[in-house]
């Protein structure tokens, strides 16, 4: 898997070309192609007769989930959630920790009225 295989990282990974100087981004971008690079792509049709394209998506789900609750981790320690999650910007080590340690019910929660805004940052 890559990142142009998933809309928000495709952004993300625009974003992180635009923002190379940043320790953040490119430690996050790191961390991310870490979880998507040893997971196949995507298969374009699913065959339920055979196992390896359901553990397949099984797999890309997992790198999808983990690397949106890393992003969001790294958008919200450099400032690119509107609005803000917090009157703070958090560091990104709490970040990630806080990210990572939500359920799924409480991760839509928390990012239901936000949104992440790399592209309209990176012209700035």
């Amino acid at each position: 898997m890559n990142f142009r295989d998933v809309p928000n990282l495709q952004k993300f990974e625009q974003h992180a070309r635009q923002n190379s100087e940043n320790e953040i981004i490119m430690d996050c971008y790191k961390r991310i192609r870490e979880v998507i690079a040893p997971v196949p792509k995507p298969a374009t049709v699913l065959d339920f007769g055979h196992g390896a394209p359901v553990d397949g998506l099984r797999a890309s789900c997992e790198a999808v989930e983990k690397s949106t609750r890393l992003l969001w981790a790294c958008a919200a320690a450099t400032d690119n959630i509107s609005p803000r999650l917090w009157d703070y910007l958090p560091d990104y080590d709490s970040s990630i920790d806080y990210f990572l340690d939500l359920n799924d019910l409480e991760l839509m929660a928390v990012t239901k009225e936000h949104r992440i805004t790399w592209e309209e940052t990176a012209s700035v």
